[in-house]
């Protein structure tokens, strides 16, 4: 490898971001606050402690209040550095980085000290291995800070310790320094890997945010198209998805102002693959249900599902799904496993479910390891008369306590909102499911299609 190479490796493992320093220098602050709290108590406790402990004759023993009372010196201005610099995120990295490089410096030059006015070096020692072990876990100091000043205290130290004859120590001293320094740059590399695969996560992350909202828009005008005013029935219908794009679908399928039939369908899963699903499968339902018109409406919808298991391939997804077809006043329904249809009748103001008992229930559409069986079922429609056709996201909706919406809740729903007039019956109806759920959030995509018979 050139030296070029490796030069450009080194840098890239233990050279940090800005980015990533301003977020590092952030946590040092509030850590630095908390170790000073400590540091600052310590000193007020140790002072009290050696006033009660050399009364009444102090002056043999000042240097230990010197020791003690640098920890509270130290502690206020570190203290108030950090909480200064807070307000000042304009500031540059180096200088926002003072108070941490004064801590560990004068946590370092106090085991100096410690080392010329101690009896044993072994508390310079273990101040020395405590700063350390702050400096690289606690703190975070930058190696190219770190290494050089804990190779200059160690000198110093090793220096003095030779002055005394404590070999051993000078020997434990150099092997600390040698393991704290890979230590260090040990941990710097993993931070900066860590927030390599953070900062790559997050691209990726917004990316595919970026993705879904050009799939929802590329979705929303592939489905969305302006309905002609119609002469024998009047649609209302509303759709959102869980998430950008949509695994619901719903279409009407028209002969100039004439309503000849519609369906509304719910692609298993979420997200994109769903959504994608839906805009492979329309055109099917559109081309299948106007070129087959003359065939029963099961054999329609077994065809469809023949030519969607042919072109989806591999996909895994399925559908639900009803589809209507309208002759006059004659309502043909294939219900291929959803949610039964709320039937409303003007005459007696009656509001039921469909076929709650399944009688007319069919397999799903799409899904190769099962053979097709649709059948259908018929009604008739009077002026005045509605079909409340929905997705599964709107009886599956949760509140607070889990509780779903429910079949209940939602034919009341529709009962009280068939009463009033016709372009608000799906307002009230939502309005209805937005004060049981109250601030949950959508758990499913969630599709209304109303459709009277004028």
């Amino acid at each position: 490898m050139k030296i070029k190479d490796l030069k450009k490796k080194f840098t890239s493992s233990f050279i940090m971001p800005k980015d990533l320093k301003q977020g590092i220098i952030s946590k040092n602050l509030h850590r630095l606050a908390q170790l000073e709290q400590i540091l600052f108590s310590f000193g007020i406790i140790m002072c009290i402690v050696s006033l009660f402990r050399y009364y009444p004759d102090y002056k043999p023993y000042l240097e230990d209040f010197i020791y003690y009372g640098s920890y509270i010196f130290s502690s206020i201005i570190v203290f108030l550095a950090a909480i200064r610099i807070t307000h000042h995120p304009e500031w540059p990295i180096w200088r926002r980085n003072q108070p941490t490089y004064f801590a560990i410096f004068f946590l370092l030059a106090l085991s100096v000290w410690l080392l010329f006015t101690s009896s044993t070096p072994l508390s310079s020692y273990t101040v020395y291995v405590n700063v350390c072990i702050i400096a690289i876990v606690m703190l975070a100091v930058e190696p190219l800070f770190f290494i050089p000043l804990l190779g200059f205290f160690t000198i110093v130290i090793c220096l003095r310790l030779y002055s005394i004859g404590s070999v051993t120590m000078i020997l434990n001293m150099c092997l600390t320094a040698i393991i704290m320094s890979i230590l260090s740059l040990f941990k710097w590399n993993t931070i900066i890997k860590e927030f390599t695969l953070d900062k790559v996560r997050t691209s990726h992350l917004e990316t595919m945010e970026k993705e879904i909202e050009l799939a929802a828009f590329v979705q929303e005008s592939f489905t969305k198209k302006k309905i002609p005013e119609l002469d024998n029935f009047e649609i209302s219908y509303y759709s959102k998805a869980m998430s950008g794009v949509s695994g619901d679908m719903y279409d009407f399928y028209t002969n100039g102002s004439i309503l000849k039939g519609v369906g509304i369908f719910d692609v298993s899963g979420h997200g994109i693959a769903s959504g994608l699903v839906t805009m492979l499968v329309r055109n099917i339902f559109q081309q299948e249900f106007h070129q087959n018109y003359d065939k029963d409406l099961y054999e329609v919808m077994e065809i469809i599902d023949k030519r969607i298991k042919d072109e989806k391939r591999s996909i895994e997804n399925y559908l639900t799904g009803i589809l209507l077809r309208i002759n006059d006043s004659k309502i043909e329904i294939v219900n291929a496993g959803h949610p039964a249809p709320i039937i409303y009748k003007k005459s007696d103001f009656n509001c039921s479910f469909f076929d709650e008992q399944r009688k007319y229930s069919s397999s799903v559409i799409g899904l190769p390891s099962v053979d097709p069986f649709f059948q259908e079922a018929e009604i008739t429609m009077q002026s005045g008369d509605e079909i409340i056709l929905y997705t599964d996201g709107v009886k599956e909706a949760l509140n607070s306590e889990h509780d779903e919406f429910g079949n209940a809740r939602l034919l009341t729903s529709v009962r009280n909102a068939v009463q009033h007039d016709f372009e608000n019956q799906i307002h009230l109806m939502l309005s209805d499911m937005g004060l049981f759920t109250g601030e949950e959030s959508q758990s499913d995509d969630i599709t209304i299609v109303i459709i009277k018979k004028k």
